[in-house]
């Protein structure tokens, strides 16, 4: 590998000793050359490196298809294919791919192109000329580098390309095991470095899978072989920087190091991710890259967390994500657009729930089913329906239209998934009291929903319905209802699309006090549900899920207030 990068493009003024005073040594110019490698569609700009003094005279540097070690002039210029770049010097007139530059400014390159072949080679040689040198001669001296014995002030390289697939001759080989919980585990990377290269590796989170952060995870411990210099620029896991970068020599290398995980952290999967460069002169992520099979650093059990959503009296819809802290159960909210204001009738077909991390957007699929997909009317009437998606800054993909007539019912809410066949469904109370389940279908290009299927009668005794997720840790979801008398009552889920609820359990009266309610999702981390009630002071109350059927929560908990801001929380 070059003792610099593709970034050396000026002569500039070598550093001084650590002392910082400048001795007679320092003063002296030394120029010197080195062989690169350069990946195809690069643009190599060239020049001798300055290891101390200044150069302020002419640099001449030709390039040659040989290694100047014949005539001058023997084989001038560059492969059939490359082409030969001034920049800012002048070539020598009459003469092929001579350049004579000033202390200053870009130096000559050329452009290799996207399919040059492997191994196609570039020479280039350098004479530096003082002020008031012979032109002339030092012209000679550079088309004829190979042929003279380097100096300080002349000399000769070459710039050789390798393909990807030359590249790809240095592999890497995982061992990684997974890391127990609060304990330590020695993984490893078995790396075949066909030539010399600078290896890193970071981490990640593994696609698919929920994660907590931020990192708990540490490295250390480090073990290397013959060979390989090796550091570790950041000891935490997902941090901005890598955590191992290694020089290593043409040979095979077992690289280890442990990672760590402390008491209490969350379980995670990750992926290891590596890079292997080969070049000195390369088009962004050029160089090898390979990716570990996921594995597990063990801990506590990750749930996924709930969020909520709130219009307030503006028509603007913002988005709450939980915390998992039940004294403080969401982040600060986040606008998600105005013009809501245009439906009267709101409602998730299941609580908002976090994604798993994925490497890219993901748009409506099976995938963001039972994520918090949303339903609204309108003041005509029509029915719309916000499919979910995993998109960052646009939770929702554009409305579908569902169909007309909805108006014929005073309350809807989301059912969950109601019969477990996979789709979320949707609950209708119309002005009789009849209580109508629309049972989903799944499809993102036909009908949302089945024809509606009658509950049962009488349900309009409650002026209160919410439901779409499980309260009782059974694995079906269920429905709280308040009655006029502020009395709630828990309909514990049966899991059949007939007879989707089993007979009404009291949970408790005094219940009209809250201007909202609605089962939230697991907002605690304990893999529970929970509920969420505003009062009419505005501060919302939390209800931590106990997975009881007789008393399904534990004593309330103020999370926050001046949430009457909203006419609209679900």
């Amino acid at each position: 590998m070059a003792a610099f990068s593709a970034a050396t493009g000026l002569l500039t003024v070598a550093a001084l000793a650590n002392s910082g005073t400048a001795t007679a040594e320092d003063t002296v110019l030394r120029l010197s050359a080195h062989d690169q490698v350069a990946a195809p569609g690069t643009a190599p700009r060239l020049s001798p490196q300055v290891e101390s003094g200044t150069a302020d005279g002419k640099t001449v540097i030709a390039f040659s298809t040989k290694p100047l070690t014949g005539p001058a002039g023997d084989g001038a210029g560059v492969p059939k294919g490359f082409t030969a770049q001034a920049n800012d010097c002048t070539q020598v007139t009459g003469l092929v791919a001579v350049y004579v530059c000033g202390p200053a400014g870009l130096r000559p390159g050329f452009a290799v192109p996207t399919d040059a072949p492997d191994m196609a080679t570039v020479h280039w040689g350098f004479a530096y000329v003082p002020k008031g040198g012979d032109l002339t001669a030092g012209i000679d001296a550079a088309r004829t580098a190979g042929a003279r014995p380097a100096d300080a002030t002349h000399g000769s390289a070459a710039v050789v390309v390798k393909t990807a697939a030359h590249a790809a001759l240095n592999t890497v080989a995982f061992g990684l095991p997974n890391v127990p919980s609060a304990g330590t585990v020695r993984q490893q990377l078995l790396v075949h470095a066909n030539e010399a290269g600078e290896l890193t590796l970071r981490f990640r989170p593994a696609d698919g899978y929920l994660w907590r952060g931020p990192s708990s995870i540490r490295i250390g411990r480090l073990t290397t072989g013959p060979g390989a210099t090796c550091t570790l620029p950041s000891t935490t896991l997902l941090s901005t920087l890598v955590n191992l970068a290694c020089h290593l020599e043409p040979g095979d290398h077992i690289i280890s190091y442990e990672l760590t995980t402390p008491p209490g952290a969350y379980a995670a999967k990750l992926q290891a991710l590596t890079a292997y460069d080969i070049y000195d002169f390369e088009t962004q992520h050029s160089g090898v890259r390979q990716t570990s099979a996921p594995f597990t650093a063990l801990g506590k059990t990750v749930f996924p967390r709930h969020g909520l959503l709130a219009r307030d009296t503006t028509g603007t819809l913002f988005q709450y994500q939980g915390t998992g802290k039940a004294a403080t159960a969401f982040t600060p909210r986040d606008p998600l657009g105005a013009g809501w204001q245009t439906y009267n009738a709101l409602t998730e077909l299941s609580p908002l729930t976090e994604f798993p991390v994925r490497v890219t957007d993901v748009r409506p699929s099976v995938r963001t089913r039972g994520h918090g997909d949303l339903v609204a009317r309108d003041a005509s009437g029509t029915l719309w329906y916000y499919d979910r998606q995993d998109v960052n800054g646009n939770p929702f993909a554009p409305r579908v239209k569902i169909g007309t007539g909805w108006n014929i019912y005073d309350q809807l809410t989301g059912a969950g998934d109601l019969d477990r066949d996979g789709y979320m469904d949707l609950l209708a109370r119309d002005k009789v009291g009849a209580l109508w389940l629309y049972k989903g279908t799944g499809s993102f290009t036909g009908a949302r929903f089945k024809t509606r299927v009658k509950v049962g009668s009488g349900w309009g005794t409650y002026n209160q319905l919410a439901g779409g997720a499980d309260v009782t840790g059974d694995g079906r979801t269920d429905l709280l209802a308040r009655d006029k008398t502020g009395v709630l009552w828990l309909y514990r889920g049966t899991g059949s699309g007939t007879a989707p609820y089993a007979a009404r359990t009291r949970i408790g009266a005094g219940w009209n006090t809250y201007t909202q309610l609605l089962i939230a999702g697991d907002l605690t981390d304990d893999g529970k549900a929970d509920a969420v009630a505003r009062d009419t002071t505005g501060t919302l109350w939390l209800y931590q899920g106990t997975g009881n059927t007789v008393a399904p929560f534990a004593t309330r908990t103020r999370t926050g207030s001046g949430w009457n801001t909203y006419n609209r929380i679900f």
